[in-house]
């Protein structure tokens, strides 16, 4: 993985916990994760009147990458909503971030997506899942299936369905990119298909808002409450995907993508529990551990 790859990625990982943060600070609800991937999408909107893109070029293949990305971001913002409504930020971060991790790696093993992983870097996404999975228990004897096999792992695993599906999708409608346009240079590709796609995944939110009693009156209170974490999280949400879509440019394997952005659950831990007085205990001291250590072991 190249440097600008491994800079882009830590980054965005930073500003990744960054917006959750905030979202699970805010009660979150899709209202909150709409608006915030909207001013998101907004901030990059003028790259589709600039970019050299001709978007008539793009082969059907690109355009079905494209939708199954915003169905899958679409699973993902609904059970994002629902563990921050039922679990502690130290307890799901880690658990919607480490899943991915190893589904991806399945995946496009499976399907020839990219570059054979090397065995340092399999041994340390093991690694990292490992950590991911000590970081939610109260204390090590915790540490049994009944603690995973519950109702909440549902809405985790939903997120993690969802983080899989659009990280896949949004690498190979990229990819497809690249093939059409190869006169057009990466960042430019990735600064005109984020908006393209964010506001295609708008459009599916925003539908799903109005058209429900429940989601509009979600709607009112956040626009009663002003809020200005929305605006804050979509600031950083911008930032944090833009970066991934340009990092995904720079490596072999989109798993390595994944893998990096787990440095962000190092964040996230420590946000829950500096900033919203969350438990610190052994497990999570461990797990984190774990991770920085799994992290090591894939740049090798």
């Amino acid at each position: 993985m190249s440097i600008i790859a491994f800079i882009l990625i830590v980054s965005s990982a930073i500003l990744h916990a960054t917006w959750n943060l905030l979202a699970k600070k805010s009660h979150p609800s899709l209202p909150f994760y709409a608006t915030a991937s909207l001013t998101a999408t907004i901030i990059w909107v003028h790259a589709l009147v600039w970019t050299p893109v001709k978007y008539a070029e793009l082969p059907p293949t690109f355009w079905r990458m494209t939708l199954l990305s915003v169905f899958f971001d679409t699973l993902y913002a609904f059970g994002l909503v629902r563990c921050y409504r039922t679990m502690e930020m130290s307890q799901a971060y880690p658990m919607m971030r480490s899943i991915p991790l190893l589904l991806t790696a399945i995946i496009t093993s499976i399907c020839g997506i990219g570059k054979e992983l090397t065995v340092p870097a399999i041994i340390g996404m093991v690694t990292v899942f490992c950590g991911c999975l000590l970081i939610p228990l109260g204390k090590f004897s915790d540490f049994k299936l009944s603690c995973y096999l519950n109702r909440k792992t549902l809405f985790i695993l939903l997120v993690a369905c969802g983080t899989t599906g659009y990280t896949i999708f949004d690498s190979q409608a990229q990819a497809v990119m690249r093939a059409a346009l190869p006169d057009v240079s990466k960042p430019v590709l990735s600064m005109t298909y984020y908006p393209l796609r964010g506001l295609m995944l708008a459009a599916v939110l925003w539908s799903s808002i109005l058209f429900s009693s429940k989601g509009r009156q979600e709607l009112a209170d956040l626009i009663k409450s002003r809020n200005i974490y929305v605006v804050i999280a979509g600031l950083a949400a911008s930032g944090t995907y833009i970066m991934v879509l340009l990092a995904m440019n720079y490596v072999t394997n989109v798993s390595y993508v994944q893998v990096f952005r787990q440095i962000g659950l190092v964040f996230g831990v420590a946000a829950g529990i500096i900033i919203l007085k969350e438990k610190c205990n052994l497990p999570k001291i461990a797990g984190v551990a774990l991770i920085l250590a799994g992290l090591v072991l894939t740049i090798i």
